[in-house]
């Protein structure tokens, strides 16, 4: 099949409402997808407890100062920018070519047109580094108005160190995307902890000297080790590199199609979070960083999102690319169930025992008391929408499997005007906290409006199962908190001390572990698959050791 045949196949698939083929296709091998997603999730977990190794490690030594808004400032700029041309956008747009291409047996055609797209985007990521480096005094004044001009002095100096993290970004998500494809997870799954140890390293050894800049050395040392991760794994499936660059291949026609509403959908996710970058970075000092360690701390939890979607998407874009819309209804259900099950009881958890989690993981050094109200009271707020982040990324990828990236950028671009107005409304009643809560409320408004409008397109899709077992999750983990709650109170714990604070996150623990006890007395599925996942990996683990 020639590579026009394999894109006319596509296009003759796509309907504007898709039903359900008229052949019942074999259920898709779920436990297959999940396995794949808990070794993401493993990958990933690792990634974050490196990542708060990182930050109490950063937090300790420069504390919510001017200097720690700068980096932060400066961080997000190639990061966007990498979101917006390389990152999981371009991943998101080729991920349904490469297994068309995959599917119709062409591997080799599959590695030239990776190499052919991978080569284009070094050229663009290339000249936006130059540009950056050239610029980031105008980009740093633009950005930051109200930031004290020494600090925007400093900011100027870290950009031009991290920049260089494009381009080298640009190759780390091809490489990526390709493993992906091809059912590799291992070396994408270690991007974060690889990185992690690149910035701990490189600050243990060099703040005392260079001071914030060996944060920003660290992350540049730290994407050089992600790149190296991902090519050592790529070696054991004889990749086939070439120069080539053949613009009219009509495979860049399918991919730009695909990438448009995709990086549309990407610059409104940007721009909303320059725009709160930009609002915070007018408030007291700290209100940057607080924000900035607060998403991170909820990052650790929502990230089985992510992990869920990075590990069906490959899955899914092969079930659209024959049409088989009930396996891809069903692959997506339990996705967002398992989801449920998980974050509904820790988004309660952590709105009303944030000051623990902050306390034990970031409270040291020049981490005073006042840094832990200002990043607990973010904390607490973002979590309110702690569900709805988690199942956006899965919602998304559904859509983009389906080759209807217009559905989650009208969504989105909805959802930008909404955030805009909800930071002016809710900062002064807020403060930074106002921006966290404002996240949340518009992640709850675009997963709600994506979840009906994946239902419309692929009418094997219900909606009240999985609202009903929103509200049986709901139910159960709110008896399970408040009571935890109740004996917080009780024995007048004040949440002040270190002892206090590892007496709360005790009784947390406690909780998560009755939850998970009464839904296996429940016999509710997906209790029941983490048991049978779990038996899987330790089965396998025994008999490897005992070889």
């Amino acid at each position: 099949m020639s590579d026009s045949e394999i894109i006319n196949h596509r296009s003759k698939i796509e309907t504007p409402v898709l039903s359900e083929a008229p052949d019942r296709k074999p259920p898709i091998a779920m436990n297959r997808v999940l396995s794949f997603a808990t070794l993401t999730a493993a990958g990933f977990i690792l990634g974050r407890v490196s990542g708060l190794l990182r930050e109490m490690l950063v937090s300790a030594r420069f504390g919510l100062s001017a200097e720690l808004d700068a980096y932060f400032l400066v961080y997000i700029i190639p990061a966007v920018i990498d979101n917006l041309v390389a990152g999981s956008t371009i991943v998101a747009a080729v991920m349904p070519t490469f297994a068309h291409y995959l599917a119709a047996g062409k591997r080799d055609e599959f590695w030239r047109v990776a190499s052919m797209i991978t080569n284009l985007l070094l050229l663009v990521s290339g000249a936006l580094t130059i540009l950056g480096m050239v610029f980031a005094a105008p980009i740093i004044a633009f950005l930051a108005p109200g930031m004290a001009e020494s600090t925007r002095a400093l900011a100027t100096a870290l950009l031009v160190i991290v920049m260089p993290t494009l381009f080298l970004s640009a190759l780390l998500n091809m490489v990526m995307a390709a493993l992906n494809a091809l059912d590799r997870f291992v070396g994408p799954a270690l991007i974060f902890l690889v990185l992690n140890i690149g910035i701990i390293g490189t600050v243990l050894i060099l703040s005392p000297f260079i001071g914030i800049y060996s944060v920003a050395l660290g992350f540049l040392i730290g994407v050089i080790f992600q790149l190296l991760a991902q090519i050592f794994e790529l070696r054991v499936e004889r990749a086939r590199y070439s120069f080539a660059l053949n613009l009219r291949h009509p495979v860049f026609r399918e991919v730009g199609i695909a990438f448009l509403p995709i990086v549309l959908l990407a610059l409104v996710a940007q721009i909303n979070l320059l725009v709160d970058k930009s609002m915070a970075s007018a408030l007291p000092t700290g209100s940057i960083g607080a924000l900035q360690y607060a998403d991170t701390l909820l990052g650790t939890f929502y990230m089985l999102g992510t992990s869920l979607g990075i590990a069906v998407f490959p899955s899914l874009s092969r079930l659209a690319a024959t049409n088989d819309l009930e396996n891809t209804a069903r692959a997506v259900a339990t996705s967002l169930r398992l989801l449920i099950f998980i974050l509904m009881p820790l988004t309660l958890l952590l709105m009303l025992f944030p000051v623990p989690i902050v306390g034990v993981i970031l409270g040291r050094g020049k981490f005073d008391a006042h840094a832990i109200q200002m990043t607990a009271y973010a904390l607490t707020l973002y979590a309110v929408g702690l569900l709805a982040l988690g199942a956006l990324y899965v919602l998304q990828r559904a859509f983009y499997a389906l080759s209807a990236g217009i559905v989650p950028l009208i969504v989105g671009a909805g959802a930008i005007i909404a955030h805009v107005a909800l930071n002016l409304t809710l900062i002064p009643m807020f403060a930074h906290a106002g921006i966290a809560l404002s996240v949340a409320l518009t992640a709850i408004v675009s997963a709600l409006a994506l979840l009906l409008l994946f239902a419309w397109r692929v009418p094997a899709f219900k909606v009240a199962p999985i609202l009903g077992f929103l509200a049986q999750c709901a139910l159960l983990s709110a008896v399970i908190v408040g009571a935890d709650w109740m004996l917080g109170e009780v024995l007048r714990i004040e949440s002040k001390t270190l002892t206090d604070w590892l007496i709360e996150l005790t009784l947390v623990g406690l909780s998560c572990v009755v939850y998970f006890l009464i839904a296996l007395a429940l016999k509710m599925p997906e209790a029941q698959m983490l048991v049978r996942l779990l038996e899987k990996f330790t089965a396998r683990f025994a008999f490897r050791g005992a070889r």
